[in-house]
């Protein structure tokens, strides 16, 4: 019943901002003081149920909280207050206006703050910090790099989809001890951080919903910075093509050290499968370590831009610790 309640005075409140604004293009100061016109709502309605956020992924109340609170609009929103009790709501709900916007990712705005599980401290990511919460792999990378080297793994465990802040911070790789890795933290430390780059301002003057790094914007995200850029592209200095590049050959070298071909990922592991369609059990420590690498940086779905350096080191120095080669 409170959940409801709650839905409901969200609802009065977005009904208040809407009848309180007459302007169709308003500042950003001015869509937090004033509100947003009819016209501006339907507008970015439009862009969110473009993203893969309009989705409700209704397996997850079955399995609780801890999944809920990053693929369930209700669970995001009211987290805490399920910390210690059964999450079954009545329907899934996808990642919403209220998501993000209330309760839970509300305060993930207002404190710029997101507890990532490979940081010992939070992430300050300002407005951006509403996103990392989600999507940084969920898992700490060291702990199974420990786990995997004493042989005591139950099984190959992956980041988890949406691992975009692993990379971006430039901690949430698996990282071989006594190796130095190079991190950029030009991005790492934008202000707002995620939320600067993936919904910049459009014209009529609201961010944008479709939460997808979109050329359209170059001049104001990555020309803001990469001012002598004179082509509008993401592979700045060929470093797309690059990483890319340095993926195809690490994963050849994982197939080759595991006997693998192919390696697929479901139910938070990979599945190493033969020629034969069998599975392979025994994977090397340092095959496992390449793959989950591997993976961070393929699925990260930047190729590097996230953080560049950080992106390299992890390959690199994968490939090393795989072949006892330069990749």
């Amino acid at each position: 019943m409170k959940k409801y309640i709650a839905l409901i005075m969200f609802l009065l409140s977005l009904l208040f901002l809407i009848t309180g604004c007459s302007e169709k293009e308003i500042s950003n100061n001015e869509q937090e003081e004033d509100g947003l016109s009819l016209d501006l709502i339907e507008a970015i309605s439009e862009e969110w149920k473009s993203s893969g956020h309009q989705y409700a992924v209704t397996v997850t109340a079955g399995r609780g909280i801890n999944c809920a609170r990053c693929h369930d609009g209700v669970g995001y929103a009211e987290q805490l207050a399920y910390a210690d009790v059964d999450f079954l709501p009545e329907h899934q709900a996808g990642i919403d206006c209220q998501a993000c916007h209330t309760g839970f990712g509300k305060e993930r705005i207002d404190t710029g703050l997101a507890e990532l599980p490979f940081m010992s401290e939070p992430f300050q990511g300002g407005s951006g910090a509403v996103c990392a919460s989600c999507h940084n792999g969920n898992n700490n990378p060291d702990t199974l790099f420990t786990q995997s080297e004493a042989g005591e793994l139950t099984r190959y465990s992956y980041p988890h989809y949406g691992m975009n802040s692993a990379l971006l911070t430039g901690q949430g790789g698996m990282e071989i001890p006594g190796e130095e890795y190079l991190v950029s933290i030009a991005h790492s430390t934008i202000e707002d951080s995620c939320v600067t780059c993936h919904m910049p301002v459009t014209e009529e003057g609201y961010k944008s919903h479709t939460f997808k790094a979109d050329l359209k914007y170059f001049d104001q995200t990555c020309g803001s910075c990469h001012v002598d850029q004179t082509e509008k592209t993401f592979n700045i200095g060929g470093l797309q093509d690059e990483i890319k590049e340095k993926l195809n050959k690490l994963e050849k070298a994982i197939l080759d050290a595991t006997g693998a071909v192919k390696i697929e990922t479901g139910g938070g592991a990979f599945t190493y499968y033969d020629a034969q369609g069998n599975v392979i059990t025994d994977i090397p420590h340092e095959a496992y370590v390449a793959t989950y690498n591997w993976r961070l940086v393929a699925e990260d779905g930047s190729f590097g831009v996230h953080n560049p350096l950080y992106a390299k080191s992890l390959l690199e120095k994968s490939y090393n610790y795989l072949t006892g080669e330069d990749l």
